[in-house]
C-alpha cells in the first residue's frame, strides 16, 4: 500500500461511522477508503521525508510548548500541515490540511468548509477547530522562518 499524503489532499479521517477505515478525501472530489489509521499516513509520509510522526510532534511541542493537539508539519515552507480535531490517542481522529481549510460554523453539528466546495460535518465546536487552524498556522510560520534563517 503507497499511500502518500500531499497538498491534494483536503482531510484524512477515522470515526466510528467509517467503521475502522480511514476517508481521504482529495481537492478534486474523490474519496478513497483505507484500511491504515491517519497516523499511519502521516507516518508513512514523513518516513519518506527522513522523519517520523513523533519527531514531528516532538519537535513542535518543544518548539511552541503546545501540549496537546499538535500540528504534524509535512514541509512548513510548502504549507502542508494538518491539524488534528481529537487528542493523539484518541480512536477517532480527523485531520485537516490546513491550505484547504476555509471556516467553521457552528450548527447542530460543525460544518467545515473547505476551499474546494466540500464540507464536512464533525461534533467539535468551531472554537475548537479555529484554535487548532491557528495552531498550524503558527507552526508552520515558524518553521519557514527556521528553515530560511538556518537552510538557505
Amino acid at each position: 500500500m503507497q499511500h502518500f499524503l500531499g497538498h491534494e489532499v483536503v482531510y484524512i479521517r477515522r470515526t466510528n461511522e467509517t467503521q475502522g477505515q480511514t476517508e481521504i478525501a482529495y481537492y478534486d472530489g474523490k474519496v478513497e477508503w483505507v484500511d491504515a489509521s491517519p497516523d499511519f499516513l502521516l507516518n508513512h509520509t514523513l518516513k519518506m521525508l527522513n522523519s517520523s510522526l513523533t519527531a514531528s510532534r516532538k519537535s513542535v511541542k518543544e518548539s511552541l510548548k503546545f501540549a496537546q493537539f499538535t500540528p504534524v508539519i509535512i514541509d512548513a515552507s510548502q504549507n502542508l500541515v494538518f491539524f488534528p480535531l481529537h487528542p493523539k490517542d484518541s480512536y477517532e481522529m480527523c485531520y485537516i490540511n490546513n491550505q484547504h481549510f476555509l471556516q467553521a460554523i457552528d450548527y447542530e453539528e460543525t460544518i467545515i468548509y473547505f476551499t474546494n466546495g466540500r464540507s464536512l460535518s464533525v461534533k467539535e465546536k468551531s472554537a475548537h477547530i479555529l484554535k487548532q487552524y491557528n495552531k498550524a498556522l503558527q507552526a508552520t510560520d515558524f518553521y519557514s522562518k527556521m528553515k530560511k534563517r538556518f537552510l538557505q
